[in-house]
């Protein structure tokens, strides 16, 4: 069976849309091909102005370590069983290391997925796991296990120091590193934030935060859970004396829901010893030197008592209002002397 003649072949002159010209060009030019394909794949630069930075974004500190001081007092029980665990020392150097790595535990492999990760950690944050674990148990309190040291002191406590035992900037924890890691630890159940996060509507802040040592990371450290809870129950007893009944029992969420509540009335109380030092410090600043400590001392003769006034000397009563002055920076460049005169 013959096959029949295309439309092409049949019609005497090529479509109208085919270009000769430009066929016969490209057969005589071997850049010609590479210059459409070229013009295909540049496209337009989006207008925008974000730049990018000069700064490095890589990890300032991605080694951290953290261990207690020779001259510190060693923990007590289960919890100074529980920082062995991850921290020992050489006998010889006396220098500490890492005994356990809790970021290569199987716990985070097999609930990977359950916590929202598709992938195992970056080395820098395995390495701040294992740091930030041995100073959370270092820093808990005995009867609760509550952690009430802030993300800064966290940080800088992970951080290097210089001989003069301060922080280098170039090489410090971010807070940022501490607070996505905490909650993260939370997402894989490791901490426990009991009470959420509350609102204070006085103040329109946010409350602190201060998380709880679970009980699934006592047991992937390898600490006896019975031994744990019966010391816990022991401090509590032993806490419990000063202000309960004979034969009452206080439990370990009672106990942690009365610390939130002294730590929530310390906050009330700081903060509104902030606002009138601010309203204070305001009011003062307009005034020239020695209105403001004029003003220092009425302010104190209204508020101190009135006996405490009375036993001061003149000099004291002086003294007292030039520091009262420096605490608010609204005193002289340097402190006061401690002779005024």
């Amino acid at each position: 069976m013959a096959k029949k003649p295309s439309k092409l072949l049949q019609s005497e002159s090529p479509p109208d849309y085919i270009d000769l010209d430009a066929l016969e060009r490209a057969s005589r030019d071997e850049t010609y091909w590479q210059w459409i394909h070229q013009t295909d794949s540049v496209r337009p630069v989006k207008p925008t102005r974000r730049r990018r930075g000069e700064h490095s974004t890589a990890c300032k500190c991605p080694n951290p370590f953290f261990s207690r001081p020779e001259d510190y007092k060693p923990l007590a029980g289960e919890l100074g069983y529980a920082y062995r665990r991850l921290i020992k020392r050489d006998r010889k150097t006396r220098q500490a290391s890492l005994r356990m790595r809790v970021s290569r535990h199987p716990y985070f492999v097999q609930l990977r997925e359950a916590a929202g990760r598709s992938r195992d950690f970056r080395p820098d944050r395995q390495h701040l796991i294992d740091a930030l674990v041995p100073l959370l148990i270092s820093c808990a309190d005995i009867s609760t296990h509550i952690v009430a040291m802030n993300l800064s002191k966290l940080a800088a406590a992970l951080s290097p120091k210089d001989e003069n035992n301060e922080v280098i900037p170039e090489t410090a924890v971010t807070v940022t590193r501490i607070c996505r890691l905490i909650g993260e630890l939370i997402t894989f159940g490791l901490l426990e934030l009991p009470t959420g996060v509350q609102w204070d509507r006085i103040n329109r802040h946010w409350f602190p935060k201060h998380v709880v040592l679970s009980e699934q990371l006592w047991k992937i450290i390898g600490v006896n859970i019975d031994k744990i809870y019966a010391q816990q129950s022991e401090r509590l007893h032993a806490e419990a004396d000063g202000f309960l009944s004979a034969g009452e029992e206080i439990s370990v969420r009672a106990a942690r829901k009365r610390w939130y509540e002294r730590m929530r009335q310390a906050t009330l109380v700081r903060r509104r010893e902030e606002a009138v030092k601010q309203k204070r410090v305001k009011k003062y600043g307009k005034l020239p030197f020695d209105d403001r400590l004029n003003a220092m001392a009425k302010w104190l003769v209204k508020n101190l008592p009135a006996d405490e006034v009375c036993q001061m000397s003149t000099d004291e009563f002086e003294r007292m209002a030039h520091l009262r002055l420096y605490q608010l920076n609204l005193g002289l460049d340097d402190p006061p002397p401690d002779n005024i005169h």
